[in-house]
């Protein structure tokens, strides 16, 4: 494989993004103003680490939603080629966030990298929608897996919806609405003002993104095993799951697209307690139930007993990927609804009493952290970049001893995950089995690399 082949070929940018993931998560404790485990909502420096990193993951999700559904090679190239100059661009919004001088610079750069990745997702989408009436493989693809590939473009969708989001979000942040047409500003001010306006977008795009690109993590990795295969009642039950993922994604994005550009407030379920601050936030309930569709799909996957059938290298990442799945669902539904059927008590993270705060706000400012650390950051790289090598992997093994490793390095990370936040958040911030957890993740990433490197043969 030639040099221009080399940076062309999507093997090899799945190679090169987990690459810069992997080492972009080993430094982050040296980069200033980065400290995952401080309790609260993230900082500015650590939102602009978290883009530099989760933007460039966006990238890899275009590149294989390209390439397992066969996109013509010519856009599939556009999407590739595009993945360096990103990568380059990510790094520079990171190193030009912090001189003040370089507001400006650095406006123009995650703005040109902002607008370049929304192009690329909408030419995705695009596609996605009109080649299975043009494309006789991807045709394939949709009448053998409908409902992976249906979840995969409403999906996508969303994500493109939250992604015009944040920049809204940026427009209005940075640049003062610079250039917005008389009638949009007039909607803002009908929407309460540009400071409410901001607060419900802003919102909107952080709680919808990350949804909406675990539900696409899942219909690649549905498609990448090939399910329309499987005999038995397991398709039904896939099929099941997916169509209750591809529910709660259009839901949710509903939801978010009226309580942003729009004046719609966002109901409590089952409100009760002290002037019913206690119940599930209507949106949490909808994101909700992409989780329970997942779920009902790894009930498929597991149940069709084809991971037993895989080589080892495959069935190893399989089980990793289906863990970040459950680890996800146990820590966002499993954790965080209790949590918000009791604010009488957490209080939203504010000190205080109801409804303005609780006695327990601490523990939920703790949960906040942990959540979005693990839950909306770690668990979907992992799940991204193990679909994206599922996806490119043909039936052949590597090391055992290699893949071995992986797999318990991997289960090891996930499940002193979830138990050191649990214990993070309720011995008010002992963060010491969560931080190995952390870092056995993202060890288990180089492993993920050197597997992919030798599968790939580069």
């Amino acid at each position: 494989m030639s040099i221009k082949d080399l940076f062309i070929s999507p093997r090899f940018n799945i190679l090169l993004i987990t690459a810069y993931v992997a080492i972009g998560l080993l430094v982050s404790p040296l980069i200033p103003g980065i400290n995952w485990l401080q309790p609260g909502d993230f900082s500015e420096a650590e939102v602009i680490y978290y883009h530099g990193i989760m933007l460039q993951l966006t990238v890899l999700g275009i590149i294989i939603a390209a390439y397992i559904t066969k996109f013509p090679k010519k856009l599939q190239l556009i999407f590739n080629v595009s993945n360096i100059p990103l990568m380059i661009l990510n790094i520079l919004g990171i190193g030009f966030s912090y001189p003040a001088w370089a507001i400006s610079i650095n406006n123009a750069i995650q703005g040109l990298r902002d607008v370049w990745i929304l192009l690329l997702a909408i030419a995705l989408l695009i596609g996605l929608i009109i080649f299975p009436f043009l494309n006789v493989d991807t045709k394939n693809i949709f009448k053998k897996m409908w409902s992976a590939y249906s979840l995969l473009v409403v999906a996508t969708a969303s994500s493109l919806i939250a992604g015009i989001m944040g920049l809204t979000a940026a427009w209005g942040e940075y640049l003062n609405f610079l250039g917005a047409p008389g009638f949009f500003m007039r909607l803002i001010n009908d929407w309460g003002g540009t400071s409410t306006f901001l607060s419900n977008v802003v919102t909107s795009h952080s709680h919808e993104m990350l949804p909406a690109l675990g539900a696409a993590i899942v219909a690649v990795f549905g498609i990448s095993l090939n399910y329309s295969s499987y005999k038995g009642i397991s398709k039904r039950i896939i099929d099941v799951g997916m169509i209750v993922a591809i529910f709660g994604v259009i839901s949710m994005t509903t939801i978010y697209i009226i309580s942003s550009y729009g004046t719609y407030v966002i109901p409590t379920i089952g409100s009760f307690g002290p002037q019913g601050v206690n119940g599930i936030a209507f949106d949490d309930s909808q994101t909700g139930i992409i989780g329970w569709g997942a779920l009902i799909i790894a009930v498929g996957l597991i149940g069709s007993g084809v991971l037993s059938s895989m080589v080892s290298t495959k069935r190893y990442l399989s089980i990793l990927e289906i863990s970040t799945w459950l680890a996800t669902i146990f820590v966002l539904i499993g954790v965080g609804y209790p949590i918000e059927l009791n604010e009488a008590f957490f209080g939203f993270g504010v000190n205080g009493t109801p409804p303005t705060g609780g006695p327990g706000f601490i523990y939920d400012d703790l949960f906040m952290r942990g959540h979005l650390v693990f839950a909306f950051f770690l668990m979907p790289i992992l799940a991204g970049i193990i679909a994206s090598v599922i996806a490119i992997m043909e039936d052949k093994d590597v090391s055992q001893i290699a893949s071995k490793i992986l797999l318990g390095l991997g289960l090891t990370g996930i499940i002193l995950g979830v138990c050191g936040l649990l214990v993070y958040m309720i011995s008010s911030g002992i963060g010491e089995i969560l931080a190995i957890g952390i870092s056995l993740i993202i060890v288990s990433l180089f492993a993920i690399l050197y597997i992919t490197f030798k599968l790939l043969k580069i």
